[in-house]
């Protein structure tokens, strides 16, 4: 790229920038959890993500696009090349809920010391704010691109992806895609997505009142709390997490225990420490359940074991995925005395689904529970050596001075949904973090203004170059 083009985006980024970070606190503004029994005609998941979805949509059409929706399952923005093939992105503008550990309001951006605080501001609505800004520089500078440039706006990317499959059954894949819903440099793989939830035997004595944990399951707990039908004064003090553990009295004969974890995103659990976890080895340390709740404990300490998957029988590894990773993340009482915990499992090519089926099984069994498989996704890659592939990794390099190479995450995005599409950024999770921020899917969610405007000029450079390409579905 020529270097007086690489001035004008420059100069773009630094003229629009406080315009991105406004908007990004716009988006921000709505708690956009997608529900879908809050369904109301135009607005599939629910008034707030419809909002949000409103607000992007209107940044969208402020800077020069033709927009549409997909009947509220997904926003569309075009600005139109010199053929109707497209060149696209796809962010999301739901988020998962807030949970605990906030130190601001998460649905207030606060800009801080350099940083930007609030849910979604890193998953996904300050990239997907990025996005429609990147493409608008076409408008800005007067070029009509070779392909159309669309924006998609998901609005059910945390809790289903439903909104990509309705678009899909109505529209064309574009001719290449990213998302900017991962890290750096280019994600060609995403391992395979399983998900089951364990229905255990009854716990008996009626002592379990309720049991929490994360608030969806792609999150790791950062806190759990437990209520017993038992004085807090019969209870022992913990010996191990002594430091994690609290124990309060509710009212008499009602007890509660908390404990504090560190809490992320399911596909990436290194320092993490589960919360539920931290329950389940104060009861079995503890006993104050009894004997015949073993066998519920027994089991739950096996799916807590490690976040390899060894205590479930699942753990794998493949030289292109690397390793299964395992999340168990949300837990709560069901029919006054059995406990449903859910896994949400990240799993390469060297297992398959039928495998991880017959170990969830015969776990279950062991301890007289039932499982129930809620999805099933297979590992999904684009050749890293491919033209677009290639492109990407260059101009990450280019601007970087690195010599990184494309890899394969637990994380699942929409790329997977798309003929040919990657993830590319901009989340850093080696970032070291200031003690008040947080990463994605945690409490205080931060993203490092710096690192975003180094990616709002990538995506200008993708973008521009990615139309230069030769595609075979061209017409």
């Amino acid at each position: 790229m020529n270097a007086d083009l690489m001035c004008r985006i420059d100069a773009y980024v630094d003229e629009v920038w406080e315009d991105v970070v406004a908007d990004i606190a716009r988006l921000v503004s709505f708690p956009s959890l997608a529900n879908a029994d809050a369904a109301r005609p135009g607005a599939p998941f629910g008034a707030p993500v419809r909002g949000a979805l409103d607000a992007a949509l209107g940044i969208a059409e402020r800077l020069g696009y033709e927009v549409s929706d997909d009947d509220g399952y997904m926003g569309i923005a075009d600005i139109p090349g010199e053929r109707p093939e497209q060149i696209a992105t796809i962010a999301h503008v739901d988020v998962v809920p807030a949970g605990p550990g906030w130190v601001t309001d998460p649905f207030t951006m606060v800009r801080r010391e350099g940083w930007l605080l609030g849910r979604g501001v890193i998953d996904d609505k300050g990239p997907a704010v990025l996005s429609l800004y990147a493409g608008a520089f076409l408008k800005r500078e007067g070029i009509v691109a070779r392909y159309t440039f669309r924006a998609l706006l998901g609005c059910d990317e945390e809790v289903g992806m439903t909104d990509v499959h309705h678009y899909l059954d109505r529209h064309d894949h574009p001719l290449f895609l990213f998302t900017p819903d991962a890290e750096f440099p280019v994600c060609n793989a995403e391992k395979g997505c399983f998900g089951a939830t364990f229905t255990t035997a009854a716990v008996p004595g009626g002592l379990i009142r309720s049991w929490s944990g994360a608030e969806a399951t792609n999150a790791i707990p950062g806190e759990s709390v437990l209520e017993l039908n038992l004085d807090a004064s019969v209870l022992p003090a913990p010996m191990a997490n002594a430091d994690r553990i609290s124990i309060e009295p509710v009212a008499e004969g009602v007890s509660r225990i908390v404990a504090h974890g560190i809490g992320g995103h399911a596909s990436l659990p290194e320092g993490t420490v589960n919360a539920i976890a931290l329950i389940v080895g104060y009861l079995r340390e503890s006993g104050v359940l009894g004997d015949g709740a073993a066998p519920v404990l027994d089991l739950l300490a096996s799916i807590h074991a490690d976040t390899a998957g060894a205590g479930i029988g699942i753990a794998s590894e493949s030289a292109a995925f690397g390793p299964l990773t395992c999340n168990a993340g949300t837990i709560r009482l069901v029919d006054g005395d059995r406990l449903e915990q859910t896994i949400d499992v990240r799993f390469p090519d060297s297992i398959t689904e039928a495998d991880l089926v017959s170990a969830c099984e015969a776990l279950a069994g062991r301890f007289g529970a039932s499982v129930e498989v809620s999805r099933a996704k297979p590992p999904f890659s684009v050749d890293a050596s491919s033209p677009q592939v290639q492109t990407l990794i260059d101009i990450y390099n280019d601007t970087t001075g690195r010599d990184a190479k494309p890899f394969a995450m637990g994380g699942g995005t929409y790329a997977r949904n798309f003929k040919s599409a990657v993830s590319f950024g901009p989340e850093d999770n080696a970032l070291e973090l200031p003690a008040w921020a947080g990463t994605m899917h945690g409490p205080n969610e931060a993203a490092k203004e710096d690192l975003l405007r180094e990616a709002l000029k990538m995506y200008i450079r993708a973008i521009l170059e990615l139309m230069e390409l030769e595609y075979d579905e061209a017409r």
